[in-house]
């Protein structure tokens, strides 16, 4: 084992990644990149940042001398890049996609809805600000009063059901999971929700059945693999949790460190080490001195 680690050092410390943030061609194609997730979403988050600028900029000309509010339209290159940008990043990015550091580009796209007159989405920008807060009150407000607007809005209801169950709110949360449901959310989505809710209460069992379902319906979602991984393993079925690593590879888990590193050290529980290198190395090699690794 040690002998691995060795290796794998060795390969770390001579690794060398260099982001052009420049590069046009980086943006559109930033998850083949050979660097860490987190690494990539600085880039997407900073490209983001600047089209929300210009085009609030164009917001305030344009309502500087205005009696009443004048929006932009919303098929403004700038409006549409934003979030095409911030939106990847936010499916790129390793953390809670509620990490306190997340709340300011939540705010700032926030901004950006509204200042092309979309008021709904620019509300349910600011119920996730608030989930990075902690403040899950205002979350569940804030995500109330899109659905009493508009009770077919899936998004907020699931706005309002991860705030409940982040809040211990888990009466509530289960039943806005079947109003979530019943707006046509995706089963994919439903069945994760429906897991956190069963994990948060200590049902176990039912939260891997839930993830695994869900999988089954997004079988992309690697971050989701992660966790399945962990609670199958925990439930002495380390061959079930390797299995359900080993297949995200299909799926662009190979360029995501973390889950190389924890692939890497199932394989080596196994007594796979030529497979725990080749994974271990190209963890390291893609994020050399982040704790992403492991966590």
């Amino acid at each position: 084992v040690l002998a691995i680690w060795a290796v794998v050092f060795v390969i770390g410390i001579s690794a060398v990644v260099i982001l052009n943030l420049t590069s046009s061609r980086l943006i559109n194609h930033i998850e083949y990149v050979e660097a860490s997730r987190f690494a990539r979403t600085q880039v997407l988050y900073a490209e983001a940042m600047k089209y929300a600028e210009r085009l609030l900029q164009k917001a305030a000309e344009l309502n500087r001398k205005a009696e009443m509010r004048k929006v932009i339209p919303p098929d403004d290159p700038d409006f549409k890049k934003a979030v095409e940008v911030f939106s990847k990043a936010f499916a790129l990015d390793p953390r809670d996609p509620y990490a306190r550091p997340l709340r300011q580009y939540y705010e700032v796209l926030g901004h950006c809805y509204s200042a092309v007159g979309m008021d709904k989405w620019s509300t349910k920008m600011g119920a996730r600000a608030f989930l990075c807060d902690e403040n899950y009150r205002d979350a569940i407000i804030y995500a109330g009063s899109v659905t009493a607007q508009d009770p077919t809005d899936y998004e907020a209801w699931m706005l309002q059901a991860d705030s409940q169950i982040r809040a211990g709110s888990h009466e509530d949360a289960a039943t806005t999971l079947m109003k979530m449901e019943a707006a046509g959310a995706p089963a994919a989505l439903v069945h994760e929700l429906r897991g956190q809710l069963a994990e948060k209460t200590g049902q176990i069992k039912k939260a891997i059945a839930e993830y695994t379902l869900a999988i089954s319906k997004s079988p992309a979602n690697i971050d989701l693999r992660k966790r399945l991984a962990v609670l199958i393993r925990d439930d002495k079925r380390p061959d079930e949790a390797l299995k359900v690593l080993r297949e995200g590879l299909a799926y662009g888990a190979d360029r995501d460190p973390n889950y190389l590193h924890r692939l890497g050290n199932l394989e080596l529980t196994h007594g796979n080490p030529l497979d725990a290198v080749r994974y271990l190395e190209r963890a390291v090699r893609m994020e050399p001195s982040s704790r992403d690794i492991h966590l």
